[in-house]
């Protein structure tokens, strides 16, 4: 019996002009199940689309887009149009003043920064993040893309959200969030040869996830009750509209 082949979870869809795109599809739920394929998808800005990319991206489907950029950003780097998507959502998370933090700020004093930031967004962006869960919920969006500039702080702590709220361990969770530094490693030099006192601003380190996870689980009574009543997922929605059985 001939199988489809798919790419590994969280593997890297190649376009040109877009960062750290990836389907979240494929990763293995801890109750035997996985998520589906082609419904969910996370990456950085939209601005520099090709034609290529912006043709893979409707090939693709998607259809709804997601962009918790603020308002500086979008203006900056707007997203470039993809025919199929007839609806985007903006759920802007403002990163406040914490660049102007680190203009003097040595190497580990930016780590301590980025630590603090993660641990404020668990509570300063419960709105955006509870609208996000409402909006994946209701169904008749997907396929769906969210993204913010570089996809992996806002975005990483979203998907992070999305994993473990679908019932994927937070192991994968972690390779998942991971895998940004990887995929812009290229990206991530370039920025850090500009501007090398904002290394710790732009590169990806467990400990910034972990710092996250220590809030909601010190605050908020862990992930599971941090996402049922803080942002308020109807979690067994989520499950049957996200996920199936292996070898379907």
């Amino acid at each position: 019996m001939n199988r489809e082949h798919h790419p590994e979870p969280g593997s890297l869809l190649p376009l040109q002009g877009v960062h750290n795109l990836r389907d979240l599809g494929g990763y293995a739920t801890q109750d035997g199940r996985r998520l589906r394929r082609g419904q969910l998808y996370r990456s950085g800005d939209l601005h520099h689309l090709s034609p290529q990319d912006q043709a893979a991206l409707e090939t693709r489907g998607i259809k709804t887009i997601v962009d918790f950029r603020g308002e500086k950003e979008k203006q900056e780097a707007p997203d470039r149009a993809v025919g199929t998507v007839d609806t985007t959502i903006e759920l802007p998370i403002e990163a406040g003043n914490i660049l102007e933090l680190f203009a003097t700020g040595a190497e580990v004093q930016g780590e301590v920064l980025m630590r603090e930031l993660y641990s404020r967004m668990v509570e300063s962006a419960r709105p955006q993040y509870r609208t996000f869960f409402t909006i994946l919920a209701e169904g008749g969006h997907t396929p769906l893309l969210f993204h913010c500039s570089a996809g992996k702080d806002r975005t990483g702590l979203a998907a992070a959200f999305i994993l473990s709220a679908l019932g994927v361990d937070r192991d994968r969770v972690y390779q998942d969030y991971l895998l940004s530094a990887e995929y812009l490693k290229p990206v991530i030099r370039q920025w850090i040869a500009a501007e090398p006192h904002l290394e710790a601003v732009m590169t990806i380190r467990r400990e910034y996830l972990e710092a996250a996870f220590t809030r909601i689980d010190t605050d908020f009574g862990g992930i599971e009750r941090y996402i049922t009543e803080e942002l308020k997922a109807d979690v067994a929605r989520l499950r049957s509209c996200y996920t199936e059985a292996v070898g379907v």
